[in-house]
């Protein structure tokens, strides 16, 4: 009758608004929870989403002072990289995270700074090996990556993580 079809299309009406609402509600948690992500969380998503070759793990280091935030492997090469974020030139690495790397170094391990700068829009690596100096984004030797980076940048970043030569450690006496 003409009396069920007003109900079913009220029906539908109202499903189709309380869907609309719920998307846009959704999109709005998701741009707020973006919008609340610590800058390094907001590079690691970057990493993750642009870097899928290297099979990653977000290291929670709550427990052990120092150890880099994330972990890689690709066909049996580890790496370690500890995310940063600065408008400055100063890389600000606490005395824990400073010793696991150098001394990551001197065991013969993979392990790097990966500093963006967001008013440069540039994204530094620096070899853990360089940590024997006071360290900021003008020590060389580094490796630069314009922001936003194009696919091919960013598998020359995974590959300049998995296969850059290092310097050999000093011998330990």
């Amino acid at each position: 009758s003409v009396l069920d079809v007003y109900f079913i299309l009220n029906y539908w009406y109202l499903v189709c608004f309380t869907v609309e609402i719920s998307f846009n509600h959704y999109r709005f948690f998701v741009f707020l929870w973006l919008a609340l992500l610590k800058p390094e969380s907001k590079l690691w998503q970057l990493i993750k989403k642009n870097i899928t070759s290297i099979h990653w793990t977000r290291l929670e280091s709550w427990a052990m002072p120092g150890v880099p935030d994330v972990y890689g492997i690709q066909n049996g090469i580890s790496v370690f990289v500890e995310l940063k974020v600065t408008k400055s030139n100063k890389i600000g690495l606490s005395p824990f995270q400073k010793n696991w790397l150098y001394n990551h170094y001197l065991q013969g391990g993979r392990s790097f700074i990966m500093l963006q700068h967001l008013g440069q829009r540039l994204l530094y690596i620096f070899p853990s090996s360089t940590l024997h100096c006071p360290l900021s984004i003008t020590t060389e030797p580094c490796y630069r990556v314009e922001l936003p980076a194009s696919p091919a940048a960013w598998a020359a970043v995974a590959d300049h993580l998995l296969h850059c030569p290092l310097p050999e450690p000093e011998p330990q006496v």
